[in-house]
């Protein structure tokens, strides 16, 4: 049996969620095209961004490198560069 997450960490899973979901939507990319250029399963991409999975650090560099924005980027609610990267 899993324990269950602790309310404040399922949060903020939440919102790093919805602000990589902003950014990915932003560039007009798909989850599965995200994936590919951050060799990460669409579905670890889908499970992130609807707060279900906490990535691995790794994952997050990755992410962040295929996104071509800085971490931090990740983690603020500031308005991010709308490039398409179809």
């Amino acid at each position: 049996m899993s324990t269950p997450i602790n309310p404040r960490l399922a949060e903020l899973r939440r919102q790093f969620g919805l602000r990589l979901r902003d950014i990915r939507e932003g560039q007009g990319l798909s989850q599965e095209r995200l994936g590919e250029l951050a060799d990460v399963d669409r579905k670890t991409i889908n499970r992130i961004e609807n707060g279900m999975y906490s990535p691995r650090l790794d994952n997050v560099f990755q992410i962040a490198d295929a996104l071509d924005i800085p971490i931090r980027e990740l983690f603020t609610s500031s308005p991010v560069s709308r490039r398409s990267r179809r």
